[in-house]
């Protein structure tokens, strides 16, 4: 279960130029455009990132992603084509489904304009700066790209995009606004997609087992509604309270803990793993007990459940015991400030940063006192936290990392004022 949350925008189309026949040459065979998309020099890439300055227009600035690459230095992504150059096709959007796997929507006039070339009475054809019509999937390691199927389409340039892989590597993701209605598949094997959920479902979240059998559930609705998704078809409803430990899913139900074993592609069976019902020694045994928080534990590959008491325990797949979190430490996924690396916990309250600690449940803080933190990125699979913002001791824009030792590292000082934006950690 690999988790990534990023911050995308509105879906975006051509203008209505693109369906027109110019002159007497026929219409526009947009194929061959993708002659010049072949490749894109991201293979060696730490993160990926746009910058920008006050002042300047997006022509001065240019749609350009920059790459710092594993030995520090900065370099202009380039896509090249079939015959290995570089035509200077800029790119408007890049977009990260894993680090392995990136989507990039290069700027879809400039395409064009490369091989089309109106004439006295040919239609000049003007496509709208999002337009998707050449968005591509691009492989990481080999640098190769791959069309977007067109009758797929996300919203890249507002709203939300969540993605999560299977033990396999396939990635499934969703995008929108507050709620979704589809997952789709990106089979590494051959690149290729495809839906997942049937018509007229409504969720805000969802999680996949190693085997790809999909949890999806609404945090909009009093039961949150959890269902899960077999790759056959077959939909199980999930009334209790799931969760996901080392890509295997468990619920809490009944005063009990039931494993999920999945049999074949479309069925799943309960299997008790064992009795959970810990209700404090001053209460009758007919008093409520249940579940009310879930928290995943990257670095141990358990589950924290919090129980209605305010007891905490940890579950490993097979036992729990009951652990020590402070009382104070209030942490919940979607509220501002809280998010998670593979190590720990943390809440942000403008410079002070609350950590709980994966490994001992140990609670520390620290201040962050010369810079101004402007945006964050971390996810499950990596114990940093990178972020961008200011150097109070000279206003310059950085790119930093804080580490598991919360000591800061700067990775790239950016020059002329010019403030670093649209940051993708992969490495």
């Amino acid at each position: 279960m690999k988790n990534f949350l990023l911050m995308l925008g509105a879906v975006a189309f051509m203008t209505a130029c693109k369906n027109d026949s110019p002159g007497n040459s026929g219409p526009v065979n947009y194929e061959d455009g993708y002659k010049y998309l072949t490749s894109l020099n991201v293979s060696d890439a730490k993160m990926i990132y746009q910058k920008t300055a006050t002042g300047r227009t997006r022509a001065e600035t240019g749609d350009t992603y920059y790459k710092l690459d594993l030995s520090g230095n900065e370099i202009k992504l380039s896509i090249k084509g079939e015959d290995g150059q570089d035509n200077n096709i800029n790119i408007s959007k890049v977009v990260k489904l894993s680090d392995k796997v990136i989507l990039v929507n290069p700027v879809a006039q400039e395409v064009l304009d490369l091989f089309y070339k109106p004439v006295e009475n040919d239609l000049v054809i003007n496509l709208d700066y999002h337009s998707t019509e050449y968005m591509s999937i691009v492989d990481v390691e080999t640098e190769k790209l791959y069309r977007w199927p067109k009758e797929i389409l996300i919203d890249i340039y507002e709203g939300t995009l969540k993605s999560q892989q299977d033990n396999k590597g396939n990635i499934y993701f969703t995008s929108g606004n507050f709620s979704y209605n589809q997952i789709y598949k990106l089979n590494i094997s051959d690149f290729t997609m495809q839906s997942m959920l049937p018509e007229g479902q409504e969720f805000t979240n969802f999680d996949v087992t190693g085997d790809g059998f999909i949890m999806y559930w609404n945090d909009n609705t009093d039961d949150k509604n959890y269902k899960v998704k077999c790759p056959g078809g077959r939909i199980y409803p999930i009334t209790d309270v799931p969760f996901m430990i080392k890509d295997e899913l468990y619920s809490y139900k009944d005063k009990k803990i039931i494993k999920w074993e999945t049999v074949g592609n479309n069925e799943m069976k309960e299997t008790e793993v064992c009795e959970f019902n810990n209700l404090p020694d001053d209460v009758i045994s007919s008093d409520k007990y249940e579940i009310q928080q879930v928290l995943n534990n990257y670095a141990k590959n358990t589950a924290l459940l919090r129980d209605n008491w305010g007891s905490w325990y940890e579950f490993n797949g097979e036992t729990y015991s009951e652990v020590e979190i402070p009382q104070d430490f209030n942490w919940y996924e979607l509220e501002p400030g809280c998010f998670y690396t593979n190590k720990a916990w943390y809440r942000q309250d403008n410079t002070h940063f609350n950590k709980l600690s994966m490994n001992d449940y140990q609670v520390s803080e620290f201040q962050v006192l010369d810079y101004e933190i402007q945006s964050i990125s971390t996810s499950s699979e990596s114990s940093n936290i990178t972020f961008t913002g200011i150097r109070y001791m000279d206003g310059a824009n950085i790119v930093g990392t804080i580490n598991e030792s919360n000591e800061i590292v700067e990775n790239k000082v950016s020059e002329n004022g010019e403030k670093i934006i649209n940051l993708i950690p992969l490495n």
